[in-house]
């Protein structure tokens, strides 16, 4: 396949290494998707108090809104994105999952019943699910300008500042309606309708992106079921980094979606005041936790270890971060030990992201990055709020409650991640075979900015 116009590529050949260097325009054009992307999906999570209120929801089903809603419709597409999506040119398949997803939004903002809803949230997850895998296409390649592990760090802080900026932006705007109705609709109607309309001018600027270029399958057999096969060979490596990359996201995922309901309840604060300060944490803590793991990826001394290591210092610190949490009663306190569980939870998270592409060989990276994200987003996006309003709904106490059900998921998560965390650390270092495509190589250490070794 070719990025090229009209250019076919010789089998084995990467898409990327003949297409001109990724830089850094296209490099913060994804991660301002990835920020739109994440602003429309943490919309739950600023206005739960008003659906728990509006629909009489429990914890659990406000969870079961933010994680299975949208994970399993999440997780099925882009399994099929990662099959059929290499055929169709990244740029115009990005700007049709914003599309979607744009619907899936505006559906939420005017739903009617908790059955709309749900269903809302499933397009949304329909929608953004090919993203990812496009953008990872070609953020993985070598021709990435600024080095691979720093261009992904780039996009993944893209999630955690439009997580932030969903919190500042519908903060502000249900404080500045004041509880009032805005052309009929109730304030977290309006609150949630208006992020969405700055999708129209990112799909205006994939569209610019992808003019004059078109996808050409060179390779026609080198889809999913490829990527399983190498997945179950060679690429057995890869089942420890999403084994231990599930748990980190679980962490993220149960502190993003309630982190605004702990402000609200244990400290008294309105919606519209817990959002806006959760967006400050958010927007400090959650970027430097990737970009640190980028940073800490890209040095030299780390190259050969992988990404176990970081992982694993990040789960601790996100250890000490959840027990302050459950001991303090103190506001300041609360919002320090959030920061550090942002933080060091997203560190973890981007480190394993990192350490997968050097891992996978070019031709088959958007169908490994697949059925990744599609296994990380069941478990970790699926269950993360979910459990935690489930262990929530069984706590009495009312006011402190949810914050001790977020600090124990958290540990316990902690204490199976870390062990797995170095576990696959030592399958890293030794490294993958390519899959079949020409001579096998051996078995090397694999460099973040180096890639994969095959012999043609």
């Amino acid at each position: 396949m070719s990025f090229a116009s009209g250019a076919v590529l010789r089998p084995g050949q990467s898409a990327l290494a003949a297409s001109s260097k990724v830089g850094l325009g296209t490099v913060l054009l994804l991660a301002s998707v990835q920020f739109a992307a994440f602003v429309d999906r943490a919309v739950p999570s600023v206005v739960a108090g008003a659906l728990k209120g509006e629909f009489d929801l429990t914890d659990r089903q406000i969870g079961a809104l933010q994680g299975p809603a949208f994970a399993l419709t999440y997780a099925a597409a882009m399994l099929a994105a990662g099959h059929w999506g290499r055929r169709i040119e990244p740029f115009r398949l990005m700007a049709l999952c914003v599309a979607v997803w744009t619907v899936g939004g505006a559906a939420f903002a005017l739903a009617s019943s908790y059955e709309a809803l749900m269903a809302a949230r499933m397009v949304l997850g329909v929608g953004q699910a090919a993203f990812a895998p496009a953008a990872l296409m070609i953020l993985g390649s070598s021709s990435v300008g600024m080095g691979r592990a720093r261009a992904v760090s780039m996009f993944t802080s893209g999630s955690a500042a439009g997580r932030s900026g969903s919190f500042f932006l519908m903060g502000a705007i249900l404080l500045l309606v004041g509880g009032q109705t805005v052309a009929g609709l109730s304030p977290w109607r309006s609150a949630s309708l208006i992020p969405i309309l700055l999708n129209l001018g990112l799909i205006g600027g994939l569209l610019w992106k992808a003019r004059g270029r078109r996808m050409v399958s060179a390779e026609p057999t080198r889809g999913l079921r490829t990527a399983v096969s190498w997945l179950a060979g060679d690429g057995r490596a890869v089942f420890g980094l999403m084994g231990a990359s599930a748990g980190c996201v679980l962490s993220i995922q149960a502190a993003g979606a309630w982190m605004p309901s702990i402000l609200a309840r244990a400290h008294d604060l309105s919606s519209g005041h817990a959002a806006i300060a959760i967006g400050g944490v958010v927007l400090v803590a959650a970027p430097a936790g990737h970009l640190t793991a980028g940073w800490l990826l890209g040095l030299e001394r780390m190259k050969a270890s992988g990404p176990a290591p970081v992982m694993a210092g990040a789960l601790a610190v996100s250890v000490l971060a959840a027990f302050g949490l459950m001991t303090t009663t103190w506001l300041p306190m609360t919002l320090a030990c959030l920061s550090l569980l942002v933080a060091s939870s997203g560190m973890a998270a981007a480190s394993a992201l990192i350490g997968l592409q050097p891992l996978t060989p070019d031709p088959i990276r958007s169908g490994v990055n697949a059925i990744f994200l599609a296994a990380v987003s069941v478990v970790g996006v699926g269950l993360g709020p979910w459990v935690t309003g489930v262990v929530s709904d069984r706590n009495i106490d009312t006011r402190f409650g949810l914050a001790t059900s977020l600090a124990c998921v958290v540990m316990v998560v902690a204490a199976v991640m870390i062990p797995l965390a170095l576990w696959q650390g030592r399958r890293w270092i030794s490294g993958p075979n390519a899959p079949g495509f020409g001579s096998e190589p051996p078995r090397m250490p694999v460099a973040f900015n180096s890639p994969i070794r095959r012999n043609t």
